[in-house]
């Protein structure tokens, strides 16, 4: 048996337990009554044959005595019992609370871990792809014959990394020189679309070898959401050559995002639980569950990891921690379980 569904059963106990207790107070102060109107009848016979009911009348008093104290104690255990139980309840019902919290926050670790782990292995492609033999005689020399042989080095490798939609080739300028998918996206000859990323490149040559777009949607290739990856092509493939060219991969953003999502164990509360990808202001970059809503979850409040209730719920969330030399981009992986 799981801690919660045990947690849930001592807590749907203790309130079996706290109306128990109430009901067997009821019952105790309802015959304590009938004592009192027995002992109250008593006197008021006893007085009405005089002399003779004495005896009864001293009976009477005793049964009303004793009718007081059981009303002192039963009122006394009923208060005890019921503030016990009821804090009883209440640290239930916290544990329980911090149970889940702390899942929903280990859910939310696992999504943008497995997340940051994917996006280590595009830092690594583009780096190295950039050192490519047919590529970089491509950027110096910008031969046709160079520039079709890039390109079919380029429809080589998205053969083997599905995880791509396009690489594409350019010059210093951004203009596409060869992409690996020309039948697919004519984009040879168009300039890159996102000039963040050459401006980066230009700013410190990406401090880790590389620049990381944001996930967005695709001018050149129908709007669909991709990250763009950029690092130098530089003379002789060295990491120290002057600067040549560009290239830029295309990471397939939405069914790789999915894949992560899909991988989490939801369990029994799968239909309660909606699961995100967001960026760094908590804007949605993915998400499963719940029919999708597009709200995005208030987490200012939770800083780097954490949980809480709110009106509709609980949430738990969790920032980026980096995979070897990729540090994240601030994102955070975020669980919302609805109900209260």
């Amino acid at each position: 048996m799981s801690d919660e569904i045990s947690l849930a059963s001592i807590g749907a106990q203790t309130r079996d337990a706290a109306q128990l207790t109430k009901s067997t107070i009821e019952n105790i102060t309802q015959i304590n009554w009938q004592m009192n109107m027995l002992g109250l009848n008593a006197r008021i016979e006893a007085a009405r044959v005089g002399q003779l009911g004495a005896g009864f009348a001293l009976v009477a008093d005793e049964v009303r005595k004793v009718s007081s104290e059981i009303s002192d104690i039963a009122t006394g255990l009923g208060s005890q019992l019921t503030q016990r139980l009821t804090e009883l309840d209440t640290m239930v019902t916290q544990l329980s609370d911090s149970a889940e919290g702390t899942r929903l926050v280990d859910l939310a670790f696992t999504a943008i871990d497995l997340i940051d782990r994917n996006l280590y292995e595009r830092s690594c492609d583009v780096r190295w792809w950039a050192t490519d033999a047919d590529l970089v005689a491509a950027c110096a020399g910008a031969a046709p014959d160079l520039t079709a042989r890039a390109g079919q080095r380029l429809g080589v490798i998205l053969d083997a990394y599905t995880v791509y939609c396009d690489i594409w080739l350019c010059d210093m300028s951004g203009k596409i020189l060869a992409n690996g998918r020309p039948s697919r996206f004519a984009v040879a000859g168009q300039t890159l679309p996102d000039r963040a990323l050459i401006a980066q490149l230009g700013t410190d040559g990406g401090r880790e070898g590389f620049v990381a777009g944001d996930v967005q949607p695709n001018a050149l290739m129908d709007k669909r959401p991709t990250m763009a990856w950029a690092a130098y092509v530089r003379m002789g493939g060295q990491e120290t050559g002057q600067p040549i060219g560009i290239l830029v991969t295309q990471f397939d953003w939405q069914p790789q995002a999915a894949a992560v999502l899909a991988s989490l164990r939801f369990g029994a509360q799968g239909a309660d639980l909606r699961a995100m990808l967001c960026d760094s202001k908590g804007q949605i970059l993915a998400q499963r569950g719940q029919s999708a809503p597009q709200t995005p979850p208030d987490i200012s409040q939770l800083h780097s990891a954490g949980w809480r209730k709110t009106e509709k719920g609980m949430i738990g969330a969790h920032q980026t921690e980096g995979f070897e030399t990729w540090r994240g981009k601030g994102w955070f992986g975020v669980v919302q379980q609805a109900g209260g």
